[in-house]
């Protein structure tokens, strides 16, 4: 069986099933373990499924991202711990960038308390989430910019070509990009309308980073924003799986985890 024929067949076995496990594709396909994760990785690379512990699955569609009270509910100490990895980059007197959501919302509140406690912190910080904005201006420092634009009720942020163009008239030395789905290809949204507010902050910052726990991986949406390969570097924490660490490493993305919880 020739390799495209043989990754059909893969893929056919995956859908039909929903997952499947390396030991079974092995068995099925009748091809080492190395060929069948070989085969995988190219897979994974178009997109069409996504590694998980032992196996492989289809990837998970989102049609809409989860409402901000919803997602303040969802892996609370993994948010903290990533909000801590990502504060320690920011330099003091920085042009900072705080995407929209709720680990960004932990971002600013960490930024906020390292300024109580006598830590120099970041002199301008500019946002087009509201719930950010209210949290950042609580930092005795730093200058609170919100952006306006199209407002996305749901998750008490700006959208849209007015958002992306006010992004444009700053300099920001660094970004932090959050995500609701990204993959090994990099990170998809569910609207045009996000998309042009992630790719205008890559191409504005000097230095970007994308900053999200491990669950969004796996998970694609409607529209392609930004290639993994276009930031410096990927903040998540230890459950990331080892496709897509290799996927940064490959890239030349600096891979930043959290600690493992003890």
């Amino acid at each position: 069986m020739i390799p495209d024929e043989r990754r059909r067949r893969l893929l056919h076995l995956v859908e039909e099933e929903g997952s499947a496990s390396i030991a079974a594709l092995t068995q099925t396909l009748g091809v080492s373990h190395m060929t069948v994760r070989r085969d995988i990785r190219r897979l994974e690379e178009a997109g069409r499924l996504v590694s998980v512990d032992g196996g492989v699955a289809l990837p998970s569609r989102i049609a809409l991202d989860a409402t901000h009270q919803t997602k303040l509910g969802l892996r609370p100490a993994e948010k903290e711990a990533i909000a801590a990895r990502a504060a320690v980059l920011v330099g003091a007197g920085d042009v900072v960038y705080l995407d929209a959501g709720t680990t960004m919302l932990a971002l600013a509140r960490r930024l906020v308390r390292m300024a109580a406690d006598g830590a120099a912190g970041p002199g301008d910080i500019i946002t087009n989430d509201l719930a950010v904005a209210a949290a950042a201006g609580e930092h005795p420092q730093a200058r609170v910019h919100v952006l306006g634009g199209q407002l996305d009720s749901a998750n008490l942020s700006t959208q849209g070509p007015v958002t992306a163009a006010e992004i444009d008239g700053y300099n920001i030395d660094i970004a932090f990009v959050s995500a609701s789905s990204f993959d090994l290809r990099g990170l998809s949204v569910p609207s045009d309308a996000k998309t042009v507010v992630k790719r205008a902050l890559v191409e504005n910052a000097a230095h970007s980073y994308l900053v999200t726990d491990s669950s969004k991986y796996g998970r694609v949406a409607a529209f392609k924003a930004v290639p993994l390969g276009a930031f410096d570097g990927l903040v998540s924490d230890p459950e990331l799986p080892e496709a897509a660490r290799e996927r940064a490493r490959d890239l030349g993305v600096d891979l930043l985890l959290t600690d493992p919880p003890h």
